[in-house]
């Protein structure tokens, strides 16, 4: 998986078999780090023009995308609000939470440290 950067934060693109909750946690940290996240609201701010808040989902949305794998971007693509958008990755992948927990624990019974190395850095591998 490849990620994008900001700033301060590097989201690893999701694809559909990683842990949903810390990709969607990471993604509205660098919305609310990059000032946007009252878009993944959908309720207009009073005191916002109508075209601040088009500009503003359009950004969201597009930084949700970009934080999306091919496979999975492909199923939102169509989607124009950041919040129509969000719910549909929720729909699609918090229902799949048994699935992840599965692959993570094979993940996990899987992971094996190697001779000689750093326990600090095995333990990173699995994170």
């Amino acid at each position: 998986m490849s990620g994008i950067s900001s700033a301060k934060f590097d989201v690893v693109k999701f694809d559909g078999f990683g842990n949903f909750d810390l990709w969607q946690r990471r993604v509205k940290d660098l919305l609310v780090q990059q000032g946007m996240v009252k878009a993944l609201y959908g309720k207009q701010p009073e005191g916002m023009n109508n075209m601040d808040w088009k500009d503003l989902e359009v950004k969201v949305a597009a930084t949700i995308r970009l934080c999306l794998a091919d496979d999975v971007m492909y199923h939102v693509m169509d989607e124009e609000s950041p919040t129509a958008i969000w719910l549909k990755l929720e729909s699609q992948y918090m229902s799949k939470l048994l699935t992840n927990k599965l692959y993570l624990k094979q993940k996990l019974y899987g992971l094996k440290m190697a001779e000689g190395s750093d326990l600090s850095q095995h333990i990173n591998v699995f994170n």
